[in-house]
């Protein structure tokens, strides 16, 4: 299937939204085995391995050249997967950065480590908002239907609604008046990706959260950049409430700043999600993942296959 969706180019999450272009795509990316000795190895291999050793996972030659497009890219890419015949299907998506006209610019993304704790886009715990915040009011939203509309393309990912939600995680109440509980259980209703619970550190909280509340709105009317903020000993779920206790008013679009988290790439989160997808057989697809820039169509990473049949082989 083929998708293009924007989001921050900074990292690498996908949001619940609608493709803009569909087509089947199915095969399998392969390397042409070079010589006479590779090929003899290639022989000697069981079925599982001879289907690794030809698995080509990434495509570097999407990062110069003609192939730099995302387009170009896209087209090479299919080609190689079509004139293939495996028995699973390989998706190609293009994910675009956001730009401010995005439909999900009024998400500030947060990456987790494996602990689901802010750890930032360096993992040094900074969280950025690359667009302007812009208030006609002072005053936070109140109707639900207008609260809902602004969160109806962030939401919690199949892993996080079926699996994540299930687990029963107790944290201390650093506030003492039940505050920490209740956002807790409406964690899966007002932030979106991939998450789960997990108890801040006190000291963090207490520092960060608890301050937060204290001082209320960093926003005011007109439009303003919005500062760098540390996360650092937050839960993902925790920072998201720091973040909206400093920006409450919805922005000139009418849209509340809402949170979109998410684990790092190479978090052994990402493998862990996908074995209990398995386990409740809504597997994740097999998919080449093309992140390019918005205003240029320019490949900005090597797109590479991901998913339950994107296994050995990768080099």
């Amino acid at each position: 299937m083929k998708f293009t969706i924007s989001l921050t180019g900074a990292v690498t999450a996908a949001f619940s939204l609608a493709p803009t272009a569909y087509s089947l795509k199915q095969g399998f990316a392969g390397n042409v085995l070079a010589d006479h000795n590779e090929f003899k190895q290639f022989e000697g291999m069981n079925a599982v391995d001879r289907m690794m050793a030809v698995t080509k996972l990434a495509w570097n030659e999407c990062m110069s050249g003609e192939y730099n497009d995302a387009n170009a890219c896209e087209n090479l890419i299919d080609q190689e997967l079509a004139a293939m015949n495996l028995s699973f299907p390989v998706d190609t998506v293009i994910i675009y950065t956001r730009t401010p006209e995005s439909p999900t610019s009024n998400a500030w993304v947060i990456p987790m480590d494996e602990n689901s704790m802010c750890v930032g886009k360096y993992g040094d715990g900074r969280l950025f908002y690359e667009f302007d915040w812009c208030v006609e009011e002072e005053k936070s939203m109140s109707s639900e239907d207008s609260i809902e509309k602004s969160r109806e393309l962030i939401k919690p990912s199949k892993w996080t609604k079926m699996i994540a939600a299930n687990k029963n995680v107790e944290c201390i109440d650093v506030d003492g008046d039940g505050d920490l509980d209740a956002w807790h259980n409406k964690a899966m209703k007002v932030m979106g990706g991939d998450f789960e619970i997990a108890c801040s550190e006190i000291d963090a909280y207490e520092q960060k959260v608890k301050k937060a509340k204290e001082e209320g709105s960093i926003v005011h009317k007109g439009c303003q950049k919005l500062p760098e903020i540390n996360c650092l000993g937050l839960s993902g779920v925790d920072a998201c409430r720091m973040i909206k206790e400093m920006v409450p008013y919805p922005n000139k679009n009418g849209k509340n700043m809402e949170c979109f988290l998410q684990y790092l790439p190479e978090s052994p989160k990402k493998k862990e999600i996908e074995r209990d997808l398995v386990s409740i057989k809504q597997p994740p697809k097999t998919k080449v993942v093309i992140y390019a820039k918005k205003e240029t169509n320019k490949v900005i990473s090597v797109p590479r296959m991901t998913g339950p049949n994107a296994k050995i082989g990768a080099k």
